[in-house]
Formats: structure tokens, C-alpha cells, sequence
């Protein structure tokens, strides 16, 4: 495809006719071109689906002249050129429904039964054909798309601007039409296989249909890994945001309602909008694959549900709330969690935190400082306690204990010694569980300790119980400053105003709008004033403070005084 290509058409009727699309044959596109076709409803088309669907209408059409040359004697002529205002796919079938009726003695005097039959067109259904062009859908306002951002195989990621406003736009380009419905023949083969062969019990967890269907697909046939993952995430109906799911680059995204456009939390570029039209069908695949993973269905008294979705492409968490609490249809947020996560190199690339108050990080990580690292939803604070999980060295033993799901990645790869636990949250068993995980890690000679969120009273109490105990800790927690941290542990978790001295370093991250994407920024490195004979509230003494003025992470006198111990 050239650069930059798009040709634009209109389409003045909510479906896409035959007469319209020959319309489009007077002037057609310049070769590897992208067709738009704006209208309604609007869709995009690659340079090779304009090819076989120009093929298709040319062939419909000499299906037409024939027919109506025999219209005022047969019914099933006068049936096909009466259909013309159908979208050119249903026509192909009421064709193709008339070719293969059972044949009479009227068919036999007629004879257009028998000439029709051997055009090429006709041997493709309207479900592969429905499949092959599926259709991609495009903002208004646009005239270029430019040349692709990056490749996500089997996709091409545009990144677009529409009313100063980012908009991510993947389009398919490696995938012929021919390799869809390639793809599409393969997934009925599959089912056919699972219907004859698949006995229960079996699982309907996300992860592990994925996988029963790998194998079985590549006992069919050899795809190339983009056609493949294409097909099996199109066999459970998640297709239509299958980019989502395998972009590394997006690291979250939402959708308010059924029939509504996904909007992305973008790796690089922040908050963008999308391309991206998500139907009520895979709303309710998602609703189905999460509570198969929750081992719980949503109901009226439960509308919620938060699971866990991993496959070997990706893993996610997913939140959904359902009606009555989300009263315009089931909205969602997953969030995913990197295979290849930010480290410390790249949070100062972005500009997350400057190099200066890294150096000051690192040395207090391996001179044996705790961390807490605070701030509002969204704004990056796993993201950072797992850079600078990292950068612990090799020798150390390390356990990592999460809530429901596990964000923190396995180090093994690295050489690291790293043990995981996942101790869930929810209900009074599940809290009694955790805190009985928390307290073992006493016994346990941990050289460090990644807590994951602090989230209830009895996670306050094992984490200070840890630090306590001379246990190295990073943490993270909801806080809106650092003083409210405190406050929060002292008077809602009533956490001893002397134990407090045992946090370490404070770490407030923040989500800033800057007109309408976000970035992510590290704006106050605090630590605590250590008082043995402390009465009231510790006070915390600012190491690096974010300036307004000059939008940075700027360090304070009192760091430029101190001395940090080796």
C-alpha cells in the first residue's frame, strides 16, 4: 500500500448496493490504495478487497442482464431483480439461492439456472464473504491517513489527528481476502472438529480455548502466526478488538456501552481515541470469558465482576459492570499488563522522571529503603514499583504478593530469585487467607518484599508488620498526597503514629491532561522525619517537588544537603 493513499467515495444509502459500488468502478482507486466510502454508514476497504468485490459486482451484474431477460417467465428471475436495492452480499445469496433450488421441468425450458452456474463469483458464500469484508470503520473529517505509526501483524496502526483530538486506527493490510476466507472455512472445520470430538467437562476459560483450538487448527493447516492468531480469536468472537488485545502499545482500554467506539490509554502517546466499533456480540463474549475466569456470573444483586484474562498473547485485567448499575448496557476497562514492561531507561525517555531523581531512587533501593509509592488512579504508580523491582540485584530473594490479579511480571527469565503469590481479596475468607499470606512471609527470610496495592486495614497491618520486622518493601496505594497517606493509615487504619517512621521513601506519581491526552509524571520524593518520641502526626521532608513553571521534577535544598549512605 502506497503512503498516505486513500481514496474517498460517496455512500449515499445506509447499505452498501450494487449500483453504488459500480458507481465507484468509473473512478477507481490508484493501485494499493485504501477506498473510504463515506456515507451512513462508513467503511474502509483495502486495495485487494476493492479487487474481489469489483470481480463480485461485475459478476452479479452479468447475473442481472440475464435474469431479466428471462423475468416475465420465471419466478426466480423476477425474485433476483426484484432484490436489486439489497446490499450486494444478500443479493449474491438470493443468486445463489435460485441456482441451487431443486430443479423442475419449467427450470429445464428456462435453462438460466444451468448458465448461471458456472460463474465464478457464485462459488463463495455470503458468510465467508461477510467475513473476508468485515467491515473497518473510519472517523469522519479525513482526507489522509499518512504513512503507518507502526505494525501490529496482521494489522498497520495509524495514528490520526481529528479536532486536535489523537485518534488510534489499525487497519488490516497483510491479510488478502483470500486468506480470510481461508481463515473462515478453517474455523468451521475447527467447530465441526470440537462437535464431534470435544466431551465434557471441559473448560470455557479464554486461555485455555485459545489453546485447544492452536492445536487443533495447526493440525489443519499451516498459517503464517498473523493469519493464526487472527483465526483464533475471530473463532471466539473477539476479532473486532483483537488490536486491543495484542498492542503492546495500548495499555488500557474502555468501552462505555455496547455499539459504541473504544477509546485507548496509549503507551507512548497517552489518551486517544479509536476506530474501533465494539457491537453488543462482543460485549457479551468479554461478560461470558470474565465470569468463566471469576467463577462467577453477573447477576441482578451482582452486577459487577473483575477478572483475570490470560492467554499466551496477552493478559489483561477485565472490569464490567452490567445493568442495573450501568443502566445504558454493560461498560467496561481492561486493563493490561505488559509482557515487556516499562523499565527505568524508558520512564526516563518519556520524561516520567528525570534522570536525577532516578540516581536517588536507585541508591536508597539498594541501600535498603522501603518504598511507597502514591497517588490517584491511572497515574502510573505500578508501572514505576515494578521498574524499580527490576533493579534489585540478582542475588537478592524476592516474593511478590498481589490481590486478584497478578501485575507484577516473573523475573526468573533474568536470573532473578522471585517466588509469587496471589492472595485474593473480596470476601471475609479471602481477607483472612491474605493476611495469613502476609504473616508467613516472616518466616520466609525475604530479601524483599513487592506488596502490590495496599487496599484494606488488614493489608496496613501485614505491611507494617513487614517493615517492622527489617523486611524491605515496595508498595503502592490510592492516596491524594503524602500527607494523606498518612492520615489514612493513622486514623482510618489505625496504624501507630511511631510505626509510621518505617515507610522510607514516599513516591507521589500524578495523571496530567494536557488537552485531552494524559502523561504521567513523578512530582514529589519525600521521606519522613524520624522521631523515636513522636506524639503527633511525622512530618515529611521533600527531597524533589514537581515546579509548575518549568513542568519539571526538580530537586529541593534540603536534598542538595543531605547525604545518602552507601
Amino acid at each position: 500500500m502506497r503512503e498516505g493513499s486513500l481514496k474517498v467515495y460517496r455512500n449515499l444509502s445506509p447499505r452498501m448496493t450494487l449500483s453504488e459500488f459500480e458507481n465507484a468502478l468509473d473512478d477507481p482507486p490508484s493501485p494499493g490504495s485504501l477506498c473510504f466510502f463515506s456515507g451512513k454508514k462508513n467503511f474502509l476497504l483495502t486495495w485487494d478487497q476493492f479487487l474481489v468485490m469489483q470481480q463480485v459486482c461485475r459478476d452479479l451484474r452479468l447475473c442481472l442482464d440475464l435474469l431479466s431477460k428471462k423475468a416475465k417467465d420465471c419466478a426466480f428471475a423476477r425474485g433476483v431483480c426484484s432484490s436489486m436495492n439489497l446490499d450486494w452480499i444478500a443479493l449474491l445469496g438470493e443468486v445463489q439461492s435460485g441456482v441451487l433450488h431443486k430443479k423442475g421441468i419449467r427450470c429445464r425450458i428456462c435453462g438460466i439456472c444451468r448458465e448461471l452456474s458456472g460463474i465464478r463469483s457464485l462459488t463463495l458464500s455470503g458468510h465467508e464473504l461477510s467475513f473476508a469484508f468485515r467491515p473497518q470503520l473510519i472517523p469522519f473529517g479525513l482526507v489522509s491517513l499518512g504513512a503507518p505509526e507502526y505494525l501490529v501483524p496482521p494489522y498497520s496502526v495509524y495514528i490520526l489527528m481529528r479536532s486536535g483530538r489523537i485518534v488510534y486506527f489499525p487497519v488490516m493490510c497483510s491479510l488478502s481476502v483470500r486468506d480470510r476466507i481461508n481463515v473462515f472455512r478453517l474455523i468451521r472445520k475447527v467447530r465441526r472438529h470440537e462437535q464431534r470430538n470435544l466431551k465434557p467437562p471441559f473448560s470455557i476459560e479464554l486461555g485455555k480455548v485459545i489453546e485447544e483450538r492452536r492445536s487443533i487448527l495447526q493440525g489443519f493447516s499451516k498459517l503464517s502466526e498473523p493469519a493464526e492468531i487472527f483465526a483464533l480469536y475471530a473463532s471466539v468472537g473477539l476479532a473486532d478488538i483483537l488490536t486491543l488485545l495484542i498492542d503492546d502499545n495500548v495499555g488500557e482500554f474502555y468501552i462505555d456501552s455496547p455499539r459504541s467506539f473504544a477509546y485507548i490509554d496509549h503507551r507512548e502517546l497517552g489518551r486517544c481515541e479509536s476506530s474501533i466499533w465494539v457491537g453488543r456480540g462482543v460485549v457479551e463474549r468479554l461478560l461470558a470469558f470474565s465470569a468463566c475466569s471469576n467463577r462467577r456470573a453477573s447477576d441482578y444483586l451482582h452486577p459487577s465482576i473483575k477478572a483475570s484474562i490470560k492467554t499466551d498473547e496477552f493478559h489483561a485485567r477485565v472490569s464490567i459492570d452490567t445493568p442495573p448499575l450501568s443502566f445504558e448496557g454493560a461498560s467496561i476497562d481492561i486493563r493490561k499488563f505488559f509482557r515487556n514492561p516499562t523499565d527505568i531507561s524508558t520512564l526516563i525517555r518519556n520524561k516520567t522522571v528525570t534522570p536525577e531523581a532516578v540516581s536517588y531512587l536507585l541508591m536508597r533501593l539498594r541501600a535498603g529503603s522501603s518504598f511507597s509509592i502514591y497517588g490517584e488512579s491511572g497515574s502510573g504508580k505500578t508501572t514505576l514499583a515494578i521498574a524499580l523491582d527490576l533493579e534489585t540485584p540478582q542475588h537478592w530473594r524476592k516474593y511478590s504478593v498481589e490481590s486478584d490479579i497478578a501485575e507484577n511480571i516473573t523475573q526468573r527469565h533474568l536470573g532473578k530469585h522471585q517466588v509469587r503469590l496471589l492472595a485474593a481479596t473480596g470476601s471475609a475468607e479471602a481477607s483472612k487467607r491474605r493476611k495469613e499470606v502476609l504473616d508467613s512471609l516472616l518466616h520466609k527470610s525475604p530479601d524483599y518484599v513487592f506488596f502490590g496495592e495496599v487496599l484494606s486495614e488488614s493489608d496496613s497491618h501485614a505491611l507494617f508488620q513487614i517493615l517492622a520486622s527489617g523486611i524491605r518493601c515496595i508498595h503502592t496505594v490510592h492516596a491524594p498526597s503524602g500527607e494523606g497517606l498518612l492520615r489514612r493509615f493513622a486514623y482510618q487504619h489505625h496504624i501507630p503514629l511511631v510505626s509510621l517512621s518505617d515507610l522510607g521513601v514516599l513516591v507521589q506519581m500524578r495523571r496530567f491532561d494536557t488537552g485531552g491526552n494524559f502523561t504521567r509524571r513523578v512530582v514529589r520524593i519525600s521521606e519522613l522525619v524520624r522521631d523515636d518520641l513522636l506524639v503527633e502526626m511525622p512530618l515529611l521532608r521533600d527531597l524533589f517537588l514537581w515546579n509548575p513553571g518549568s513542568s519539571q521534577l526538580e530537586p529541593t535544598p534540603a536534598y542538595r544537603e543531605m547525604s545518602i549512605p552507601a
